[in-house]
């Protein structure tokens, strides 16, 4: 359980609806230096990651076919924030008459979070309902929140296309989370897509796929990626330059090509 008193601290951008108890945290570990941006200002941002991650042995590489965007040009990068689901199972009408069903916790992690924070949202391999929608979408903006992750369905894709916030899902599905799901804990350990991610991971997108960053890899990421991207710039303008490929390739002489 929480510390009490930082509860209170995000007293006022919580809802009430997830329980003190299934808070695991509510801060999460962060840097002072803005890495998001400095990753963000890097093309083709996930296969750059990517390529550092081969080389520090860490972290998650998630193909397009797993988590797709919504829009196909955006990008997002920034710490997660963590919301975990089980399904409740059974049909809806018995859940719906039982009363049990307490709600979403959607608005509560992004409560959690700061601005620049990513919410990612484990739906343990469910893709019974979708866990957001329109109205979450601009509460994540209203919050700061600079984009979304779903191991699990999201609805109203026209409309939070039309809010702008970068989310990427597992599946899309006209179904709510109503009556379907039950919130496990937020900021506590989830799986996307069957890797771990920790509150405090850096989490990368964009329309190749997502990556996942564990946070004391994420300085010397950030290095790989700019030194990599600096390199990859000026062989570009060898190629831009050369006349022909002939002269391309007598240029390179004994040394190599980026990858």
């Amino acid at each position: 359980m929480p510390d009490l008193s930082t509860v209170e601290d995000h007293h006022n951008r919580l809802t009430g609806t997830v329980p003190e108890s299934k808070i695991r945290t509510t801060e999460i570990p962060r840097y002072d230096t803005d890495f998001a941006a400095r990753l963000l200002a890097i093309p083709d941002v996930s296969s750059a990651v990517a390529d550092a991650l081969d080389e520090f042995g860490g972290g998650a590489v998630l193909d397009s076919t797993a988590l797709q965007p919504l829009a196909a040009g955006d990008t997002l990068c920034g710490p997660a924030v963590t919301l975990r689901y089980i399904p409740l199972g059974g049909d809806v009408s018995s859940v719906r008459d039982s009363k049990s069903w307490n709600g979403a916790g959607d608005r509560d992690v992004y409560g959690l979070g700061r601005p620049g924070d990513v919410a990612v949202m484990d739906c343990s391999s469910s893709r019974a309902g979708a866990v957001m929608g329109t109205l979450s979408a601009r509460w994540a903006l209203k919050a700061g929140i600079a984009g979304c992750v779903v191991d699990g369905a999201v609805r109203d894709s026209a409309s939070i296309l039309d809010t702008g916030l970068p989310v990427w899902s597992a599946a899309r599905r006209p179904n709510s989370a109503r009556y379907r799901y039950e919130v496990i804990e937020l900021n506590g350990p989830v799986s996307l897509c069957g890797y771990l991610v920790q509150p405090g991971d850096y989490i990368v997108a964009d329309i190749d796929g997502v990556c996942v960053i564990p946070f004391f890899d994420v300085p010397g990421v950030v290095e790989f990626c700019e030194n990599a991207s600096a390199t990859e710039a000026a062989f570009i303008d060898r190629i831009d330059a050369a006349s022909s490929l002939e002269e391309l390739v007598a240029g390179l002489g004994s040394g190599h090509a980026p990858a």
